[in-house]
């Protein structure tokens, strides 16, 4: 199996290279396992593609690419530029849950989605922990948690967010599929002013609120479950369609298939020269 990573958290940070590692086991004899990250720290840019400036691509060791982009710039570039042909993505793993609303912001979603959305089964992975440390404890752990989402993921297509409860927390109870819940932040802003006077703005709540909602992510890490959300890049809320046709007083629009994504071949080209400075 030939395996894409990506994260938010740069090229440089420990959830990729413990990622990196496990896809090298997962990745079974004669797999590849290839990096294309942000060169630094890329959180909550969401779905973000640049656009108005160039990018660039440098190998910083064999297999690994730093970007200096978003993350989808990261898994647009690897399938559309630089031709890697893969079997999966996994972007992650990101030091902190990616809950509920989190998954409107998130750059480690963002990865995944990016790859589902060219065809490739992909998995935006999460530890609900900040602590780096707890990451050594959580290694071990991912090649079995992650083998039989990995299998559903290419035989379903799509992606996969999972979100994994602190390890130091207890035993993991098992894996369940959930919706998506609810997380609200609260709604901080601090104003201070620069040396020179200039009046500035940093936005973190840091008070988190998860209400109780049974069948979402949220209830399922709460209760040391690992959780698997299918994700998509349809936003309709498609139980609406019919309400608003009728308050507008049109006729309702018929049921639609979701449109595929890009056949698969059309990221798998003969590689470009990247270079290598």
């Amino acid at each position: 199996m030939r395996i894409l990573i990506t994260n938010d958290d740069g090229i440089h940070g420990p959830g990729i290279e413990l990622l990196a590692r496990v896809a090298l086991e997962l990745a079974g004899e004669g797999g590849e396992v290839f990096v294309v990250a942000p060169d630094t720290e890329r959180s909550g840019v969401s779905h973000a593609i640049t656009l108005f400036r160039p990018l660039r691509l440098r190998e910083v060791r064999p297999n690994w690419w730093a970007c200096d982009g978003t993350p989808t710039d990261c898994v647009y570039l690897a399938l559309n530029q630089m031709k890697l042909q893969v079997d999966l993505v996994l972007s992650g793993v990101n030091p902190g849950p990616n809950l509920g609303h989190d998954v409107l912001y998130s750059g480690t979603v963002a990865g995944a989605l990016e790859g589902a959305h060219w065809g490739v089964p992909a998995l935006a992975i999460s530890h609900c922990s900040s602590r780096e440390t707890e990451l050594a404890l959580l290694e071990p752990l991912l090649p079995d948690i992650l083998r039989p989402l990995i299998e559903a993921a290419q035989k379903l297509g799509g992606a996969l967010n999972v979100n994994l409860p602190p390890v130091t927390e207890g035993p993991y109870l098992g894996t369940v599929v959930t919706a998506i819940g609810h997380r609200y932040y609260s709604n901080e802003v601090h104003a201070r002013n620069d040396p020179r006077g200039r009046l500035y703005y940093w936005i973190g709540g840091a008070e988190v609120t998860m209400p109780d909602v049974p069948g979402s992510d949220c209830n399922a890490i709460r209760d040391q479950w690992v959780s698997v959300t299918p994700l998509g890049d349809d936003l309709t809320r498609h139980g609406r369609l019919g309400d608003l046709a009728g308050h507008l007083g049109v006729a309702a629009p018929q049921a639609a298939a979701t449109p595929s994504s890009p056949a698969r071949d059309r990221v798998r080209r003969k590689p470009d020269v990247v270079s290598r400075n």
